[in-house]
């Protein structure tokens, strides 16, 4: 695959800085006017990955960070199944558990927000 953009629609996204590069959106439409918070189902059982409430695998796993919800899916690498739970819901905002980053299925993007960033002091807090 080239690095070079190849489109005027490649040209002009700002996203697309090289090969691999991801700048997460700071302007996410579709996160809550809250502040959002680790769900209990995403804290490590015995130092692992809690698993994907539908298949059981342990790595790789996103956890829904819609209020109330505590589903745990696998990545769309494996199973998909946090897709299959955000298209059988709607809940569009979801936490990598591997590399800490957050991702909107409807925007199909990472997005960064201070409206994540106490999910991001409680990672750090339970991974001391």
């Amino acid at each position: 695959m080239s690095t070079n953009p190849t489109t005027v629609d490649q040209i002009n996204d700002e996203n697309l800085i090289g090969p691999f590069a991801i700048v997460p959106k700071t302007d996410c439409k579709h996160l809550a006017d809250r502040n959002y918070t680790l769900p209990q189902s995403a804290h490590r059982v015995n130092g692992r990955q809690p698993p994907c409430t539908d298949c059981g695998a342990t790595q790789e796993n996103w956890v829904c960070l819609e209020e109330n919800c505590q589903h745990i899916g696998c990545s769309r690498y494996q199973e998909k199944h946090m897709l299959t739970h955000h298209q059988n819901t709607g809940h569009n905002i979801c936490l990598s558990l591997s590399d800490h980053s957050f991702f909107c299925y409807a925007c199909e993007a990472y997005i960064d927000s201070p409206k994540l960033a106490q999910v991001n002091q409680q990672l750090i807090a339970a991974s001391k």
